[in-house]
Protein backbone atom coordinates (compact mmCIF):
# COMPACT_ATOMS: atom_id res chain seq x y z
CA UNK A 1 0.00 0.00 0.00
CA UNK A 2 0.98 3.60 -0.39
CA UNK A 3 0.24 6.78 1.50
CA UNK A 4 -0.05 10.35 0.30
CA UNK A 5 1.89 12.97 2.25
CA UNK A 6 2.71 16.65 2.17
CA UNK A 7 6.33 17.72 2.47
CA UNK A 8 9.13 20.09 1.55
CA UNK A 9 11.75 19.27 -1.04
CA UNK A 10 15.12 18.69 0.65
CA UNK A 11 17.16 17.90 -2.48
CA UNK A 12 16.40 17.46 -6.16
CA UNK A 13 18.61 16.06 -8.90
CA UNK A 14 17.35 15.13 -12.36
CA UNK A 15 14.32 12.88 -11.97
CA UNK A 16 14.82 12.15 -8.24
CA UNK A 17 13.98 14.19 -5.14
CA UNK A 18 14.16 13.71 -1.40
CA UNK A 19 11.34 15.24 0.63
CA UNK A 20 11.04 16.08 4.33
CA UNK A 21 7.50 15.24 5.50
CA UNK A 22 5.69 18.14 7.16
CA UNK A 23 3.68 15.85 9.42
CA UNK A 24 6.56 13.67 10.69
CA UNK A 25 10.05 14.01 12.10
CA UNK A 26 12.65 15.85 10.02
CA UNK A 27 13.88 12.68 8.29
CA UNK A 28 13.91 12.93 4.49
CA UNK A 29 12.35 10.26 2.30
CA UNK A 30 14.27 7.92 0.03
CA UNK A 31 14.77 9.29 -3.48
CA UNK A 32 11.33 9.72 -5.04
CA UNK A 33 10.64 9.76 -8.78
CA UNK A 34 9.84 13.16 -10.26
CA UNK A 35 7.46 12.92 -13.25
CA UNK A 36 8.42 14.66 -16.50
CA UNK A 37 6.07 17.61 -16.04
CA UNK A 38 7.70 18.57 -12.72
CA UNK A 39 11.33 18.31 -13.88
CA UNK A 40 13.66 21.10 -14.90
CA UNK A 41 12.21 24.29 -16.35
CA UNK A 42 8.68 22.90 -16.59
CA UNK A 43 8.28 22.31 -12.85
CA UNK A 44 10.85 24.78 -11.52
CA UNK A 45 11.06 22.79 -8.29
CA UNK A 46 13.61 23.91 -5.71
CA UNK A 47 14.56 22.83 -2.20
CA UNK A 48 12.01 24.27 0.22
CA UNK A 49 9.05 23.99 -2.19
CA UNK A 50 6.01 22.26 -0.70
CA UNK A 51 4.86 19.20 -2.63
CA UNK A 52 2.42 16.31 -2.40
CA UNK A 53 3.93 12.86 -2.79
CA UNK A 54 3.07 9.19 -2.52
CA UNK A 55 5.35 6.84 -0.60
CA UNK A 56 5.02 3.04 -0.77
CA UNK A 57 5.88 0.37 1.79
CA UNK A 58 8.89 -0.75 -0.27
CA UNK A 59 10.51 2.70 0.04
CA UNK A 60 9.70 3.85 -3.49
CA UNK A 61 7.58 6.86 -4.24
CA UNK A 62 6.46 9.55 -6.64
CA UNK A 63 6.02 13.31 -6.47
CA UNK A 64 2.41 14.05 -7.38
CA UNK A 65 2.45 17.83 -7.63
CA UNK A 66 3.34 21.21 -6.24
CA UNK A 67 1.22 22.40 -3.31
CA UNK A 68 0.72 25.74 -5.05
CA UNK A 69 -0.67 23.86 -8.06
CA UNK A 70 1.26 26.05 -10.50
CA UNK A 71 3.40 23.59 -12.46
CA UNK A 72 1.41 24.25 -15.65
CA UNK A 73 2.35 27.90 -15.80
CA UNK A 74 5.98 26.94 -16.31
CA UNK A 75 5.36 24.82 -19.42
CA UNK A 76 7.11 26.32 -22.43
CA UNK A 77 4.76 28.16 -24.74
CA UNK A 78 4.54 26.37 -28.09
CA UNK A 79 3.71 28.06 -31.34
CA UNK A 80 4.07 27.14 -34.98
CA UNK A 81 7.15 29.39 -35.05
CA UNK A 82 9.20 26.96 -32.96
CA UNK A 83 7.75 23.59 -34.02
CA UNK A 84 9.91 21.50 -36.32
CA UNK A 85 9.72 18.01 -37.74
CA UNK A 86 12.73 16.33 -39.36
CA UNK A 87 14.43 19.72 -39.53
CA UNK A 88 11.50 21.42 -41.30
CA UNK A 89 10.26 24.54 -39.53
CA UNK A 90 6.48 24.17 -39.69
CA UNK A 91 5.70 27.90 -39.67
CA UNK A 92 7.59 28.32 -42.98
CA UNK A 93 6.64 24.98 -44.58
CA UNK A 94 4.35 25.26 -47.62
CA UNK A 95 3.11 22.90 -50.29
CA UNK A 96 2.64 23.82 -53.95
CA UNK A 97 -0.14 22.66 -56.26
CA UNK A 98 -2.82 22.81 -53.56
CA UNK A 99 -6.34 23.99 -54.33
CA UNK A 100 -8.93 24.98 -51.76
CA UNK A 101 -12.15 22.96 -51.61
CA UNK A 102 -13.98 20.25 -49.75
CA UNK A 103 -11.42 17.46 -50.25
CA UNK A 104 -9.16 16.00 -47.58
CA UNK A 105 -5.45 15.31 -47.80
CA UNK A 106 -4.02 11.80 -47.71
CA UNK A 107 -2.58 10.17 -44.60
CA UNK A 108 0.79 11.36 -43.26
CA UNK A 109 3.85 9.42 -44.42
Amino acid sequence: MGQIHKGEIATISGNKARVVPLDKEDKATAKLNVPWHLRGDTGELEPGDEVVYCEFDDGTGLLLGRMDGDWGEFLPKLSSNNLTDSGVRLAKHKHGGVQSGGSNTGNPV
